[in-house]
């Protein structure tokens, strides 16, 4: 690959200021300011539009700027480093550094004075704070429906970013690090449009209970704001804020809220109904075009956030990092794949485990690109390496277009897909003593994914094998899309990526027992040495040791 300078790679707080290793380009033009809008007719738009916006630029939280860090690219950086946390992103190239996430991958400089531990702080908080200034430039009471609208989106952009960081802060119980009894059902500390400077230096935690009863509140009013009006699948809407409303009640009931469980079950219905949305067909979901980049090339997606050259450079971005079949960036070098043990797990004529390629390092999806690309891709040349077995091919450059960056990283980054509302549904109905219902509904829905019919949930006689194999079929769903972890912190389920016969480097082959420490992430030193009222989760980094082979 071009304008590549090998380097030895230094572990620890050190590797995390390290140089990327591939030459930058970057873009001309980037998020509008505040300042710069309110001199324009539509203000209050142009203020809206910044929020999309600057969760898919480059360098969105200043860690590109300040530290180099070439994980700097905003939502699609986040779902990547949560989903390096979990078990089934492997890294399958001959140097695993080049998977500039490797600090979330290894659960190393992962306490509060460095920056891997910032960067959700330092991405959802700026986002907050774009919401509030709308927020506070419209009367809720408001007649005009444009005004409705723009009120409506923000608010429902503000739960859904509370609603990260309440599940991502939340102190969960494991069984390797414990959890001091002031901080176990603490969250994030609250800024709205009316916090004052002076608040903000001493605004605690809010508690489990009272953030999810703001994150509610935002979104009932947005749900009223919204109803009746007409939006695309790039901003939320109303589909998107019941979707939102179920994954709040799915945790609320885990949580032992009573009634949760049947509200997650109602939203969740109303999300599929509202938006007309339906589960993504083979075709849809194999397209070498668009297959995961764009969510106007399908039925499937209630939301999803677009990338254009004006907010990405060539390697800080997220299809540079995640689509392996482009000829730039990192993504051909950390060759990322699935776990081999996950792999192997998932039912023959299921048409998902085509998305990856088989141990032979065989493709059974259509290529993107050109016939070149494509045997660029599976047999390497003197920029690229050859595919691994069980690379991945879900996430395709835009376009298709597999030579030239500025079309092919102009990707959607999917937030919210019609499917994780049937999971939701199934979920809160085991857990509401309605396991016909749930194994039902599994069926219906692996009956679009395993085609010929044969799926069967007879084997799952009880709760447990049902929330396992329900659990297992989300993982192969939703593999890369940044939502998983919520579901390994809920439903207390653990790490295995060392084993015989593993894909995963041993630098990052770590097992661990139910939930992993690291999920409790850790407020970064900035905040809680401005704000005097925070109590902290406890430093997870290098819990436990590494698989060394031997077991």
């Amino acid at each position: 690959m071009k304008n590549i300078i090998k380097a030895t790679i230094v572990l620890g707080a050190a590797a995390l200021l390290a140089s990327g290793c591939i030459k930058e380009t970057f873009p001309t033009g980037s998020t509008q300011t505040k300042d710069q809008v309110s001199k324009q007719p539509s203000a209050i738009d142009g203020l809206l539009n910044s929020i999309p916006a600057a969760m898919v630029s480059t360098g969105t939280a200043g860690h590109l700027s300040s530290y180099n860090a070439h994980y700097d690219f905003g939502i699609g950086a986040i779902h990547m480093a949560t989903e390096f946390m979990l078990e089934d992103i492997a890294t399958l190239g001959d140097n695993p550094y080049y998977n500039r996430f490797y600090a979330w991958c290894m659960n190393q400089a992962q306490g509060d004075i460095y920056i891997s531990c910032a960067y959700f702080w330092d991405c959802y908080y700026p986002w907050i704070k774009a919401c509030n200034d709308v927020i506070s430039l419209i009367d809720p009471e408001t007649e005009l429906a444009q005004s409705q609208s723009q009120l409506g989106q923000a608010l429902a952009y503000r739960a859904s970013f509370y609603l990260d960081l309440a599940r991502l802060y939340i102190p969960k119980e494991n069984k390797y690090i414990p959890i001091p009894d002031e901080i176990k059902e603490l969250t994030v500390p609250i800024v709205t449009e009316k916090t004052s400077e002076q608040d903000a230096n001493n605004n605690p935690r809010a508690k489990r209970s009272d953030m999810y009863e703001f994150i509610l509140s935002d979104l009932a009013l947005a749900e009223k704001l919204l109803a009746g009006k007409s939006l695309g699948y790039n901003t939320p809407n109303l589909g998107v804020v019941y979707g939102l409303m179920a994954r709040a009640y799915l945790e609320m009931g885990a949580d032992g809220d009573e009634g949760a469980y049947e509200k997650a079950i109602t939203y969740a219905d109303l999300a599929i109904s509202t938006s007309g949305k339906t589960p993504l067909t083979q075709s849809e979901w194999q397209d070498p075009v668009n297959g995961f980049n764009n969510g106007a090339a399908n039925n499937s997606w209630l939301w999803g956030i677009g990338c254009t050259s004006e907010n990405f450079n060539n390697i800080c971005c997220h299809a540079a990092m995640l689509c392996c079949e482009g000829q730039w960036g990192y993504a051909p070098l950390s060759q990322l794949g699935l776990n081999k043990a996950t792999y192997e797990k998932i039912k023959d004529g299921d048409f998902r485990k085509a998305s990856w390629l088989d141990a032979d390092a065989q493709a059974h999806a259509p290529l993107a690109g050109s016939a070149a690309d494509g045997k660029v891709f599976l047999y390497g040349n003197d920029e690229n390496p050859a595919a691994k077995p069980y690379e991945s091919i879900k996430f395709r450059p835009a376009q298709g277009n597999c030579t030239n960056y500025t079309v092919g990283n102009a990707i959607d980054a999917v937030m919210m897909r019609v499917e994780e509302m049937w999971f939701i549904k199934m979920e809160a109905l085991a857990q509401s003593g309605k396991l016909p219902e749930a194994k039902a509904l599994l069926k219906q829905f692996m009956d679009l994914r395993v085609l010929d019919g044969s799926y069967s949930t007879a084997r799952l006689g009880d709760l447990d094998s049902f929330i396992d194999e329900m659990f297992f079929q989300k993982r192969v769903e939703f593999w890369g899309e940044g939502i998983l972890i919520f579901d390994y912190k809920r439903l207390d389920k653990g790490i295995t990526r060392g084993y015989q016969g593993t894909n995963h480097p041993l630098a990052f082959a770590f097992n661990c027992e139910g939930r992993s420490p690291q999920w409790n992430i850790v407020i970064t030193r900035s905040e809680y040495q401005s704000n005097t009222a925070i109590v902290n989760n406890p430093d997870p980094s290098q819990f436990t040791k590494n698989w060394t082979g031997a077991e």
